[in-house]
């Protein structure tokens, strides 16, 4: 075999060894920061005015807008203002605001589209956390995407867990909210 060939099928060999189409293990990822939040909603029904966090701001044709509409509540779009605490009582100290909307986008079963941001404002923590992604209510766990901050969360990007840890009718819910940040800035 001439030098030229052995170089060639040397390269060769060497490229395909290296190429993205090998199979090869998956990268486990690790979380930068990790950080376990509760918010806590309650929803303005038209009685609780001083203690409601939330409220419908758009409903279907024909429905009102102190009470979610029936089948899945489909079509309404909440407003929300919720308390942030570091454990499950509501009346802890919050450590900041979720603040954000979700709408109701489905016919025949619970699901929610989420759009918000925690706002933070304690001695360990300055800054918002920006999420977004669909919500489907009955499901244990849920992962949405963090997809940024500012602050002390400056360009971070994750995966927030949510769980529905209580509910009241359909008044009060509380989430956890288990954030895992993968990208820290």
């Amino acid at each position: 075999m001439k030098p030229r060939n052995s170089i060639a099928l040397l390269l060769l060999f060497v490229f395909l060894s290296g190429s993205s189409a090998y199979p090869g293990k998956k990268k486990q990822y690790k979380p930068c920061k990790h950080l376990v939040l509760y918010f806590h909603d309650i929803i303005y029904n038209g009685k609780n005015a001083d203690n409601a966090t939330s409220t419908i701001i758009g409903a279907r044709e024909g429905f009102n807008s102190t009470i979610l509409a029936t089948q899945f509540h489909f079509g309404n779009l909440v407003v929300f203002d919720d308390p942030i605490t570091l454990d499950n009582n509501l009346h802890s100290p919050p450590v900041g605001r979720a603040q954000g909307l979700y709408l109701y986008d489905t016919k025949d079963t619970f699901t929610a589209w989420l759009g918000f941001s925690f706002v933070l404002n304690t001695t360990d923590y300055q800054g918002t956390i920006n999420f977004i992604g669909a919500d489907p209510i009955l499901v244990k766990t849920r992962d949405i995407s963090v997809v940024g901050g500012t602050g002390d969360f400056f360009m971070h990007r994750g995966i927030a867990t949510v769980m529905t840890d209580a509910f009241e009718g359909e008044v009060y819910f509380r989430l956890q909210v288990d954030i895992k940040f993968y990208e820290c800035w």
